[in-house]
């Protein structure tokens, strides 16, 4: 019984270090894919520097296939129109939500 239970746990390791290499194997495909500026701003990003690596974002749609770079600056500015926009869209919300239930008798 026990030579059963571990050539099943073989297989199963084996199977999963496979998918597991056939994942990564991509990932590293699309680091080949990674740009030498920022997406936004052309600001040149050094791939030898510590503090870019660090600090810059990258963004990945996989089924794209498309790699975007960011620098710190960008991504906060991206990040800054997006909570206010998220706080218009609750203003806007809570002021229907209000202007229906005044107008309902």
């Amino acid at each position: 019984m026990g030579s059963i239970k571990r050539k099943m746990a073989r297989t199963k390791a084996k199977r999963e270090k496979k998918e597991f290499e056939k994942v990564m194997k991509q990932q590293l495909m699309m680091f080949d894919k990674l740009g030498t500026e920022c997406s936004a701003c052309n600001e040149p990003y050094d791939k030898k520097s510590k503090e870019h690596a660090k600090t810059w974002k990258v963004v990945v749609r996989e089924s794209e296939e498309i790699v975007r770079l960011y620098c710190p600056d960008c991504w906060g500015k991206a990040n800054k129109i997006i909570e206010e926009f998220n706080n218009d869209f609750r203003v806007q919300a809570e002021t229907g939500s209000e202007e229906t239930n005044e107008s309902k008798p």
